[in-house]
């Protein structure tokens, strides 16, 4: 067995690099083929929405935001607002078509306290529904704040408007 080199491993990451290179340049695999070939879900792509949060049981209103979300193919989503970073970090989850058009989403992220200790999570779903056109959405939405150890420390109900940016 011969001594591993500087040179042999330059030579073999060289190698490596260039068989994927000239698999891609040919078209890649049959996964690459069977993603192209398939079209994409009207859901797919960058929105910008309006939400408004309420009391799940008096309807008390308990805040608006603005939102962003993108949904990518293959069925998972990431979302941010526009609260201040310092008290939640960004909504990572995913998406599924449901039988009856619409999509139920959850998205999940962290929160924190003002002193920038972690608070836990947030928690929600929402269940969007997409205009004929594809280019508006509506959704209602439900979340739980829990803290670190799971319990429950808030819930909330919304509805959300939102448009297509892309």
């Amino acid at each position: 067995m011969k001594p591993v080199t500087p040179k042999s491993v330059a030579l073999f990451t060289l190698a490596s690099v260039s068989m994927a290179l000239l698999m891609q340049a040919c078209g890649g695999g049959s996964d690459a083929h069977a993603q192209a070939a398939a079209a994409p879900d009207p859901i797919e792509g960058l929105w910008q929405s309006s939400v408004a949060l309420r009391d799940c049981t008096t309807s008390a209103p308990l805040g608006a935001f603005r939102g962003i979300t993108i949904f990518n193919s293959g069925g998972t989503a990431s979302a941010d607002n526009n609260q201040p970073s310092a008290i939640k970090g960004a909504a990572m989850g995913t998406w599924k078509k449901a039988a009856n058009g619409s999509y139920t989403v959850a998205l999940r992220f962290w929160r924190y306290n003002a002193d920038g200790t972690p608070a836990g999570q947030q928690r929600l779903v929402r269940t969007v529904t997409l205009a004929a056109d594809g280019q508006s959405l509506t959704s209602t939405i439900t979340t739980q704040a829990v803290d670190n150890a799971d319990n429950v420390v808030l819930s909330a109900c919304g509805a959300e408007t939102g448009a297509r940016i892309n």
